[in-house]
């Protein structure tokens, strides 16, 4: 679901509902009606997530374990994590929550991606220049990262919780 057809789902509810209103009718309420549809268009991105984290997950043990072959590494972060994690960030900065605080608990998690990104690709330019300084530097960075999308997590279910849905950060 775009975020143009989100944003449109979300009028027409509260279009639906100020005329249900005013016939005296019970009809669905219009901010439940958004949370729902952001779970919807959310919740398979995160599925997607976490695939993409498996996969760096997999690197980070063989760079630990010191079993990685550096070309092998630096063609995953090539082909599959940079990639992957832009399409994500991507796909998150279309969402567009028609729902002001909603919208503002969203930036979290597009910010925090982008810093993803940046973290990532700083730890594949770092792996190739054999720059442990940089690597690490990277790294912190990832674990700021981490940090924020787990403080978007909390702020959304928190926000969802109020309309009785949740979003799995690791469905």
């Amino acid at each position: 679901m775009s975020s143009r057809l989100l944003a449109a789902l979300s009028l027409g509810c509260a279009v639906l509902s100020l005329g249900c209103a005013a016939l005296g009718l019970g009809c669905a309420d219009p901010e439940r009606e958004a949370a729902a549809g952001y779970v919807e268009v959310m919740q398979p991105i995160f599925v997607e997530n976490m695939a993409l984290t498996r996969q760096f997950v997999e690197v980070a043990t063989e760079v630990k374990k010191g079993t990685a072959e550096p070309r092998a590494i630096a063609g995953r972060f090539e082909q599959a994590l940079i990639p992957g994690a832009v399409a994500l960030r991507d796909r998150v900065i279309e969402v567009q929550p028609a729902n002001a605080e909603l919208a503002t608990i969203h930036q979290g998690l597009a910010e925090a991606w982008t810093g993803r990104v940046d973290a990532w690709s700083g730890l594949h330019a770092a792996w190739d220049a054999s720059d442990l300084d940089a690597f690490d530097a990277a790294t912190r960075r990832n674990l700021q990262v981490k940090t924020a999308e787990e403080r978007y997590i909390g702020q959304v279910n928190a926000w969802l919780a109020g309309h009785e849905l949740s979003l799995r950060q690791f469905p």
